[in-house]
């Protein structure tokens, strides 16, 4: 028995066997090569999409212009009509001396005439007017007041004053609740007047206020 024989009868196939009996490699092995190519083609086609992507110029936002809102006459007139409304009886304010001030000129007995600031007090309430102050002008102190009944605004009132001078070298000389005819503005105010004291000598000169604040 030969070697060929010997194969055959132990169930062992040769190579000369499988041809002649047509045998082939399995489908899953004969498929190897082409799988290997595919996955070759397939990873190239990645690289070349990922290289695309990378070199791409990243997208900007654009910014889009906001309108600018313009005030209209409109919206002016609304601000306006929120606004606090002042009081139809106007107090005094800032008169023609400065806010706070009294400008003073005393022909008699003595002379007493300049400016200075200092307290002034103006009220007006339940159409009654009330202003007070005191100076010191050249040595001189001075001190007035006046009051208004059915006082209702700006204008010319007749009024009750009071006035007095006190000089160092000569003594003290006063009006007291004297009918006189008053200026008063939404500032401050003005009187005039020439009056005997209780002493004896006239008291004559003029004064203007302007209100403190």
């Amino acid at each position: 028995m030969d070697q060929r024989d010997q194969t055959v009868q132990w169930g062992v196939t040769t190579d000369d066997d499988r041809r002649s009996a047509g045998w082939q490699l399995p489908l899953s092995l004969r498929c190897l090569p082409a799988l290997a190519m595919a996955l070759l083609i397939g990873l190239g086609a990645t690289a070349c999409r990922a290289g695309a992507v990378s070199t791409a110029e990243p997208a900007t936002a654009t910014t889009i212009p906001t309108a600018t809102t313009i005030p209209t006459a409109t919206d002016a007139a609304v601000v306006a009509s929120a606004a606090p409304t002042g009081s139809s009886m106007p107090p005094g304010g800032a008169g023609a001396g400065g806010p706070g001030s009294l400008t003073v000129d005393i022909t008699s007995p003595i002379a007493v005439a300049g400016h200075a600031s200092t307290a002034v007090s103006c009220q007006s309430t339940a159409r009654r007017y009330v202003e007070s102050g005191t100076t010191t002008v050249n040595g001189r102190t001075v001190s007035q007041s006046v009051r208004v009944i059915g006082y209702n605004g700006p204008g010319s009132y007749p009024a009750v004053i009071t006035v007095s001078v006190v000089a160092p070298e000569s003594g003290r000389y006063a009006i007291d609740a004297v009918p006189a005819t008053v200026d008063i503005t939404s500032a401050g105010g003005s009187m005039s007047f020439s009056t005997s004291t209780t002493a004896g000598p006239t008291l004559a000169g003029s004064i203007t206020w302007a209100c403190s604040g």
